[in-house]
């Protein structure tokens, strides 16, 4: 230090001036390169991050007036809203109810097909035979508040099915109902009442119900 103190005191008036011009040059590189730039690059990010949440602000705030404009023209916009999100909810609703019932038997066919499997049971008559259809009832959604309006039509299901009497030694009626059982239809058992007669086992009688679904109301061909 002692020995650069020396150096500048023997230094002549203008080379001392041309040192400290070119020391204070050197600390203003510095100050650039060490503060100034990045202190510029940061401030520029946060300028550019405060105009994008000022547009998004804007966008909110013309969304919202948007919306309020069309609120006052249509003070239903709200439940017509409503009833559309419920429309489609319904209509998902239904296809799903449209697969699952796809995979089921129709009506007609069911009725065909239980009489085939009765004709290759030649032990068993055929004492009775009623068709039937009935809505379906399953557990309803909670009655509308008074003054409220459902904001979608109910899904309706309808049984369609037949009602089997059957005569016959027991082992035809258990091989029926094996057959039945096997014939690779889907069908639902609503009902089986088996009686035996006062003769024994050789003669006995079935009382079967059996149904299909759909969501189309109709009776199975008699």
């Amino acid at each position: 230090m002692k020995a650069l103190l020396q150096r500048w005191q023997a230094m002549v008036p203008r080379e001392q001036w041309l040192t400290l011009g070119v020391g204070f040059a050197l600390l203003g590189m510095l100050y650039l390169l060490l503060v100034a730039d990045p202190l510029a690059l940061r401030q520029k990010q946060l300028s550019g991050q405060l105009q994008g949440a000022k547009a998004r602000l804007l966008e909110a705030q013309t969304q919202r007036a948007e919306l309020q404009r069309k609120r006052e023209q249509d003070p239903n916009l709200g439940m017509r809203s409503s009833l559309l999100l419920a429309q489609a909810e319904h209509e998902r609703l239904l296809d799903g109810i449209d697969h699952e019932t796809a995979a089921l038997i129709d009506p007609p066919t069911m009725r065909r097909v239980l009489e085939d499997l009765l004709r290759a049971q030649p032990g068993l008559n055929l004492a009775a035979v009623e068709s039937f259809s009935a809505p379906l009832e399953v557990p309803g959604e909670a009655e509308p508040a008074k003054g409220e309006k459902a904001v979608a039509p109910a899904v309706s299901l309808y049984r369609h099915g037949v009602r089997l009497t059957l005569e016959g030694g027991y082992f035809e009626l258990i091989a029926y109902l094996q057959a039945v059982q096997a014939s690779g239809w889907r069908l639902h058992w609503q009902q089986l009442d088996y009686q035996v007669d006062a003769g024994g086992s050789g003669r006995a009688s079935i009382r079967l119900e059996l149904y299909t679904l759909s969501r189309q109301a109709g009776w199975v061909g008699v």
